[in-house]
């Protein structure tokens, strides 16, 4: 029978704690710090902004996690080697969302990034355009309730095909920060007749502007 002397014990110990720190390594340094800045179209910095980092290639492993910028407009993140587009949004100050094509912005900067063997710094992403927050209520005329899950759609009024759909919550409250552009909304729920804002008519809302609206919907027979 086998059986381990001391001395090669103490060998096989040391070699298997020296392959665990060269993993340890190994795997640290497979990560490499991003850093950058988020600014509106003017240049000023934003504070509080979500970033994420979106994977552009199979190889890279992204984060759609917010990384929030801090009081000077500074991001920081960690990523695994790979090629990534670097987003960022802030609906809470009146940025929509690039995300959806109804808020496609061309004043928009997303830089594509390729992390390699070293840290990346210097990256500029800048937000489009300032827009408004449209919020509301949605409530059965006849007596007054909240309608839950009711269906907002919030689309291009010169182009259809670009829209966001939202739902009311519980109390029947809806909000989303719109593009500054002209836009037309309808409102339907099952059970009840569908409505279009302002009886279709086209409306924008100005940079920061805050709208709200009350949407009382009449059950279908």
């Amino acid at each position: 029978m086998f059986r381990l002397t001391k001395s090669v014990m103490v060998a096989l110990l040391i070699l298997f704690t020296t392959s665990a720190v060269s993993v340890g390594r190994e795997q640290e340094s497979d990560w490499h710090k991003v850093t950058g800045v988020v600014t509106n179209v003017d240049g000023s910095r934003i504070a509080g902004a979500c970033v994420s980092a979106m994977p552009t290639d199979r190889s890279s492993a992204g984060t759609l996690e917010c990384t929030h910028s801090d009081q000077n407009g500074v991001f920081t993140m960690r990523l695994r080697a790979g090629r990534y587009l670097i987003r960022a949004r802030d609906e809470a100050e009146g940025y929509p969302d690039p995300n959806f094509l109804l808020s496609k912005d061309p004043a928009t900067r997303f830089p594509e990034v390729l992390v390699s063997h070293s840290d990346v710094s210097g990256l500029s992403v800048v937000l489009g355009s300032k827009g408004g927050v449209i919020e509301g209520e949605i409530r059965e005329r006849n007596n007054g309730m909240p309608i839950s899950k009711a269906k907002v759609t919030i689309s291009d009024a010169h182009d259809l095909k670009a829209f966001v759909e939202v739902f009311s919550n519980q109390s029947g409250h809806f909000a989303f920060t719109v593009p500054r552009k002209a836009i037309v909304i309808s409102v339907s729920a099952s059970g009840y007749k569908a409505v279009r804002l302002y009886d279709g008519t086209e409306f924008t809302l100005s940079g920061g502007e805050r709208r709200d609206v009350t949407v009382e919907l009449d059950p279908s027979e």
